[in-house]
């Protein structure tokens, strides 16, 4: 098998990716302070979808994008702020525009390439 990130994430289900990084990370951060979770996994892991290995990077609070350069090339920051805008802009239109949505987002890394995200959101 291939090893670039591209052609792995073509061979494994990433439907199942989404939701767990969703369920176990993504719909935690609505239970904190923060609003992003950096996460990374092995190449091997991740061939074998195995996310049991998964490790925490760092938590990101209310979009400190300084602090997330820290941790993401700012290339990947930048690709981050636009989803964040996508996201407040599609669960903004399914709900009542006056009221923000807060964003939460897991984003999963191997070998410090990009993987996969899972995003909630919350009404507060």
């Amino acid at each position: 098998m291939n090893d670039s990130i591209e052609a792995i994430k073509k061979s494994i289900n990433t439907d199942y990716l989404s939701e767990y990084l969703g369920e176990k990370f993504a719909e935690e951060l609505e239970l904190t302070d923060y609003t992003i979770e950096i996460l990374k996994i092995s190449i091997n892991d991740l061939k074998s979808e195995t996310y049991s290995e998964i490790e925490h990077v760092g938590y990101i609070e209310n979009e400190d994008w300084e602090k997330l350069k820290s941790l993401v090339s700012e290339e990947e920051v930048k690709a981050i702020q636009e989803e964040f805008k996508e996201d407040a802009e599609y669960y903004k239109n399914e709900n009542d525009p006056n009221i923000p949505p807060s964003i939460y987002k897991a984003i999963l890394y191997c070998n410090e390439e990009y993987v996969w995200s899972a995003t909630t959101y919350s009404e507060e």
